[in-house]
């Protein structure tokens, strides 16, 4: 198989950095949103419609978490098949 381009390879390098970056700041979102969601639980006292923003709020914050972190790991398998 021939080398790739140089230029095509700093291109690769230059979006891997993007991605990463993404990455860390769909993380800390996603942290904060958790953070959000368990302050709205404490506030809630008990009530039944508060508690259930809470959890709500904490659901969508853990499955941002997971795109999260599973993005990179997408990335990679594509890039493996297109063998970049």
């Amino acid at each position: 198989m021939a080398a790739a381009d140089p230029g095509i390879q700093s291109i690769v390098r230059i979006l891997d950095g993007i991605r990463n970056a993404l990455v860390l700041v769909l993380a800390a979102l996603a942290i904060a949103a958790l953070t959000y969601a368990g302050v709205r639980y404490v506030i809630a006292c008990g009530d039944p419609a508060g508690i259930e923003k809470a959890k709500g709020t904490a659901k969508s914050a853990l499955i941002g978490l997971a795109l999260a972190l599973v993005a990179p790991i997408i990335v990679a398998i594509v890039k493996s098949i297109v063998s970049v």
